[in-house]
């Protein structure tokens, strides 16, 4: 065996046996109402190792979650804690986001902590998506939109950022059942349009959602 090889054995050695972090529920998962705007997840964490363990970084995937550490350092024994607050910020769906806390022990081999939260959709689209085929006679299609059950919010408005596309908002059941018509001019040649869904919740910052239309 080379002083190299022995070398990289004892400190691949000294970093297992002197430092190790073990993490009580490395993977979180929530489900949430959009009201609520965030959750907040504890990542606790206990040295099981014969020396200290330094937490050099933890970072996270999105800006959209903020992770706390109170203190970096942690001596044999000691628990402590990665506290991580996810904002929605009008996100809807499942989210998926991982934390990466980095340490003395494995400064090369960052644990990977992941924070799922399943956000409640309270406005449903179906279909998000409508399609004429070229030549075909520009007839008007349609897109529901419901409100979710025990939800206060109303679609104000729909909109298309493409003149060739008209759009129709028509209300069916006051709060919880909207239909949106959308018409192309023609269907000679290929475009689309975005078709921006106004709503009025949460108040002050109102969730816009998206359908789309094409000509293809």
């Amino acid at each position: 065996m080379t002083t190299r090889t022995s070398v990289f054995l004892l400190f691949a050695f000294a970093s297992s046996a002197f430092g190790q972090l073990t993490w009580e529920d490395p993977e979180q998962t929530f489900n949430a109402k959009p009201d609520k705007q965030s959750i907040v997840a504890k990542y606790r964490f206990t040295n099981n190792g014969k020396g200290p363990v330094r937490i050099e970084e933890v970072k996270t995937s999105c800006d959209c979650t903020i992770a706390v550490l109170t203190k970096k350092e942690y001596a044999p024994g000691e628990s402590g804690e990665i506290e991580v607050k996810f904002s929605f910020d009008g996100r809807t769906g499942r989210q998926v986001n991982t934390i990466a806390v980095t340490t003395s022990a494995a400064p090369r081999q960052p644990t990977i902590l992941r924070l799922r939260v399943n956000i409640e959709e309270l406005v449903k689209i179906e279909p998000q998506f409508v399609f004429w085929k070229l030549g075909e006679q520009p007839d008007p299609k349609t897109i529901h939109i419901a409100i979710g059950n025990d939800a206060s919010v109303k679609v104000v408005r729909v909109r298309s950022d493409n003149p060739a596309f008209k759009v129709k908002l028509v209300e069916l059941k006051p709060g919880k059942q909207y239909e949106v018509r959308v018409t192309p001019s023609k269907a000679t040649q290929p475009t689309g349009a975005i078709l921006v869904i106004e709503t009025d919740y949460p108040t002050g910052n109102p969730q816009i959602r998206y359908a789309y239309a094409r000509i293809k």
